[in-house]
């Protein structure tokens, strides 16, 4: 069975808990990275302090069937490759290099069945590696490779239709089969196959990209961001310089985020991330515009609020796009909790402040974020920090003028302009050696929970064990080839026994002592 084949099955397929109170000023982060020098060390002696958190039970078992911690991770690792795919023949068309195959400009339709897209894919793979192949489009090629590249799984190795082949058993529809068009203003609207019902692709060079699906076989509302490929993207991850935003629930209760009282929550964003999906200079921000599909599909469907789940995934800045949007769909009163987040490849979202209320959405049940990342990935790795606390260490070392400078100025940034990993880690390594395991566990938000504090720049793996770049060895040394969609497909069919029996929602139970 082929990769594109196990797609189509997986793709665009909450309680209330008792809540305990914890203060902390713990680290939530996870990632290997050393943030400082021995100079910011000594300025960051006090750390930031964080209010009380609302800390509930982890409680996400609602009555939705959940598929097992391997499937939602491998479904999402193909769905957030299969995006880079399908934009980049999206594109091929609309410049009209595919105007001799009638049957192949359908990828054009919407809505459009998964398993017809998948079919013209793999129909039109050989022209893509062709256009792709011109050494500007390494992130595509790699996510092509994967999708149409030899069956990955152990078992089935020799078979020929790669991810292709898989993705159509995840979206488990007859192939062939295409819906009619639907309104999805039309109530008694129904979904039967797996379709893709949006593409936010028009600008695709100089905004966000993004798919909204429906699987009615694993009841899931899907949406995924793709990652960086254009000069706008590479512009948008390197706008590192934090922005002060509202928090999820007050952004929720409030018609602009310009009128938004934070409440004395300091929830600090990448910069480039947050304007990319909330920027609304030109009118309706991609946040605003994918929700409007969301709520289309729920108002069309009434019986999908109480059967259906919402999940985002991404890769790269489309895993951060994801992590940015699960934070804050969470506390839409439009979709129902808890809202799954599966980022691939993500690096650091926000602050500690973000880090502590995305671990608190967590133990209330609102959302489920699995952050999957290749051991040696350098993108998981950062930032470490703002580009204003990098000017501020920078000249706390080296002009201690500049730096009496910035602090009568009031542009000094501390360690609040630090960024944290949220979630429950999942590390995939290639290679295994002493005994490690190939897939390792760990929970970012776990230090929030203790009561022992710890040092707000402290970074440990899934055995407790500290690690810096400093302290990596030549071998440890991060690979950008790691980072591609192939290599996290390779490493995701290297696991399958070993997270066999295992779900999210246990793992979640098992790591904060909720059992």
């Amino acid at each position: 069975m082929g990769l594109l084949t196990k797609l189509k099955s997986s793709a665009f397929g909450s309680k209330k808990s008792p809540e305990r109170r914890v203060n902390r000023n713990a680290a939530a982060d996870d990632a290997e990275g050393d943030k400082t020098s021995a100079a910011a060390k000594n300025e960051d002696a006090t750390e930031p302090s964080l209010r009380p958190l609302q800390i509930g039970s982890y409680d996400f078992d609602d009555g939705y069937s959940y598929p097992s911690l391997y499937e939602e991770a491998d479904d999402m690792v193909k769905l957030s490759t299969l995006i880079y795919t399908l934009i980049e023949l999206r594109e091929v068309a609309r410049s009209g290099k595919l105007d001799g195959h009638p049957k192949s400009l359908q990828i054009l339709d919407l809505p459009l069945a998964m398993d017809n897209a998948l079919s013209i894919i793999a129909t039109e793979a050989e022209l893509l590696k062709e256009i792709l192949s011109d050494g500007t489009h390494e992130q595509a090629l790699s996510a092509l490779q994967a999708l149409t590249g030899p069956q990955l799984d152990a078992g089935a190795i020799g078979s020929s239709d790669g991810v292709i082949g898989g993705l159509l058993d995840i979206w488990n529809c007859c192939p062939g089969t295409s819906p009619e068009p639907v309104d999805a203003n039309v109530a008694d609207s129904d979904y039967t196959v797996s379709t893709i019902i949006a593409v936010g692709d028009e600008k695709c060079n100089d905004e966000l990209v993004y798919v909204v699906g429906i699987n009615p076989t694993s009841k899931r509302i899907t949406v995924a961001f793709r990652g960086s490929t254009t000069k706008t993207d590479f512009l948008t991850d390197a706008k590192i310089d934090m922005v002060s935003v509202p928090d999820p629930e007050s952004f929720a209760s409030s018609k602009t985020a310009s009128s938004v009282d934070n409440s004395g929550i300091n929830v600090c964003i990448h910069r480039g991330f947050y304007e990319y999906l909330f920027g609304s200079e030109k009118g309706q921000s991609k946040y605003e515009e994918i929700m409007v599909h969301i709520q289309k599909l729920f108002d069309a469907n009434p019986k999908f609020r109480d059967e259906y789940k919402l999940y985002v995934t991404g890769h790269s800045l489309g895993g951060a796009l994801a992590t940015l949007f699960g934070f804050y769909a969470s506390s839409s009163n439009i979709l129902p909790q808890p809202v799954t987040v599966v980022s691939v490849a993500s690096p650091r979202v926000g602050n500690l402040e973000f880090a502590a209320l995305f671990t608190e959405y967590e133990s209330q049940g609102k959302i489920r974020h699995l952050r999957i990342a290749n051991h040696k990935d350098p993108v998981t790795l950062a930032p470490a920090m703002s580009s204003k606390r990098m000017l501020t260490l920078g000249s706390m070392m080296f002009s201690p003028l500049g730096y009496l400078a910035l602090k009568l100025s009031g542009n000094e940034a501390g360690a609040e302009e630090s960024y944290h990993h949220s979630g429950m880690k999942m590390k995939l390594r290639n290679e295994v050696q002493d005994g490690s395991q190939r897939c390792e566990l760990s929970y970012s938000g776990a230090p929030f929970l203790s009561k022992a504090s710890s040092s707000v720049n402290s970074d440990e793996d899934a055995t407790g064990k500290k690690s810096s770049m400093l302290s990596l060895t030549t071998s440890d040394v991060p690979l950008v080839s790691y980072h591609y969609g192939r290599a996290y497909a390779e490493r995701m069919a290297l696991v399958k026994e070993e997270l066999d029996g295992l779900t999210l929602n246990q793992l979640y139970k098992t790591k904060t002592g909720t059992e």
